[in-house]
């Protein structure tokens, strides 16, 4: 009797112990930013991160490096492929030496055009292949829509540019992509390629005589109070950044782990780039009040003749940077 007893007892116990949750392993992961925390990239994630440990009730757990503690932009992709960091949003002008496809959206035809244009063209098929293109090349992930950091204007420390004739001679600060640097050649400066920390001691020091960036970049890094008196509102590009997830860590996920990430990106990315629109008005509004900031925008005829000035630069460099002739044929559609 007493055998039968301790038999049931180690029964019971072990049907407990059966019926007991088994407690899911955390998987943490980081993203690398190699922007400051008040940056529209930086506020998206924060929200992407929040959705993602929501929905994976605390089962997936993303870190969130700023401010380039782990990696630069430039640096990032590689770190991608190594699968030493997990996930990354590299702005699109880093993109050119994986995909030259990636620069389209910097050609002189999107010069002066609407936001809503670039947008529609990046959420659409063309952004869908490229995007699929930088993931196979890249060895990553694209969970969806890219981010957007906002238009790109020109900004000067002592000549209140407002025609074609007053570029002449003028040093401008580009970044990344090799099209930025056609650009101004096109319009009759002269590119000069420095990275971003050392802009504001470039325009104290007159080594460059303006730069191209956003109104949020120019109001975060104090620009203004560097020395830039002078925007011009062109409007020569869109910048995005895209999403990427290192395929060593993607691949390990479960289906419900992913389907969980890429959900979480869907909810919020739109949220991302409406954020970010605000947030480079905001910044206009801060630079002037804060000095005064001198702004000349064009209306659109004059926008649209110095589109028409610079277009002669874009087939040659099509050709030298072997773009996807349909891919430049969807944008120049989606353009018109």
């Amino acid at each position: 009797m007493a055998r039968q007893l301790w038999k049931m007892a180690v029964l019971a116990i072990i049907l407990v112990g059966l019926a007991m949750p088994v407690s899911a392993e955390v998987i943490k992961f980081k993203i690398s930013l190699d922007t400051t925390m008040n940056h529209p990239r930086n506020e998206g994630m924060v929200k992407f991160i929040e959705l993602v440990k929501e929905r994976s009730k605390g089962q997936l757990e993303p870190e969130l490096f700023h401010s380039a503690q782990l990696y630069k932009d430039t640096h990032v992709c590689k770190a991608l492929s190594l699968g030493t960091v997990e996930m990354a949003a590299p702005g699109i002008w880093q993109l050119e030496s994986y995909d030259p496809n990636a620069s389209i959206t910097s050609l002189p035809m999107f010069y002066g055009q609407s936001s809503e244009k670039t947008e529609k063209l990046v959420d659409g098929e063309w952004g869908k292949r490229v995007s699929e293109s930088l993931g196979k090349k890249i060895g990553v992930k694209i969970p969806g829509g890219w981010y957007e950091l906002g238009y790109n204007h020109h900004f000067f420390i002592k000549k209140d540019v407002r025609k074609l004739e007053d570029f002449k001679g003028i040093k401008i600060r580009y970044f990344g992509s090799a099209v930025n640097a056609e650009r101004i050649k096109a319009l009759g400066g002269s590119p000069m390629m420095i990275s971003w920390a050392d802009v504001p001691m470039a325009l104290v020091q007159g080594t460059v005589d303006g730069l191209e960036t956003t109104m949020k970049s120019a109001d975060s890094s104090k620009l203004d109070e560097a020395g830039v008196k002078y925007a011009l509102k062109d409007y020569f590009m869109t910048a995005y950044y895209v999403p990427m997830i290192s395929l060593k860590f993607w691949e390990k996920l479960s289906k419900d782990h992913q389907k969980v990430i890429l959900d979480a990106w869907q909810a919020h990315y739109m949220e991302q780039r409406k954020m970010a629109r605000k947030m480079q008005d905001d910044a206009e509004g801060i630079m002037k009040k804060r000095s005064g900031l001198n702004i000349y925008e064009p209306d659109q005829a004059t926008l649209a003749a110095w589109r028409k000035h610079i277009m002669p630069s874009q087939d040659p460099f099509i050709q030298k940077l072997g773009l996807d002739a349909e891919l430049v044929s969807m944008a120049k559609k989606e353009l018109e």
